[in-house]
């Protein structure tokens, strides 16, 4: 009687700390997750097309963004060589500071409306554009972009 009942509560046991291993790292791998994921939301995804354009290259230093490019006339447009993500769940307005007067980065593709200040909806995105007028054929721009 005495073996029967040690093997019942052995058993018993051994069932319940295979429970605890296996839900154990469940229960905190999920409320990692989600402490992860609060703090790691960014404002804006910067979503690079500078491979389409012969000649130009990117480089980031912190939330500075360097274009080095040639250009092939005297005044030239590259359209669409960023899209602007709004990861968040709520519409931002978005700012393009940059260092250079005769180069120009804009909001969208209308070389009539050169915006560089944009609201953009909540899980939306836009094409950041480049105007370039100085008479250099290599150049290079500097810039930012600051999310309210």
């Amino acid at each position: 009687m005495k073996k029967y009942l040690v093997k019942i509560v052995t058993n018993t046991l051994a069932v319940f700390l295979l429970l605890v291993l296996i839900a154990a790292p469940i229960y905190f791998a999920k409320n990692f997750a989600q402490v992860a994921g609060i703090k790691s939301q960014s404002n804006y995804l910067l979503v690079s097309q500078i491979d389409k354009f012969p000649g130009m290259t990117l480089s980031q230093s912190g939330q500075n963004y360097t274009i080095n490019f040639t250009k092939q006339a005297t005044s030239q447009a590259y359209l669409a060589i960023f899209i602007i993500n709004n990861p968040t769940n709520n519409a931002k307005t978005y700012t393009i500071v940059t260092n250079n007067a005769k180069n120009t980065l804009f909001f969208g593709e209308d070389l009539n409306n050169l915006q560089n200040k944009i609201n953009i909806p909540a899980q939306s995105s836009a094409p950041i554009s480049l105007l370039s007028q100085s008479p250099q054929n290599s150049q290079s721009v500097t810039f930012q972009i600051q999310a309210d």
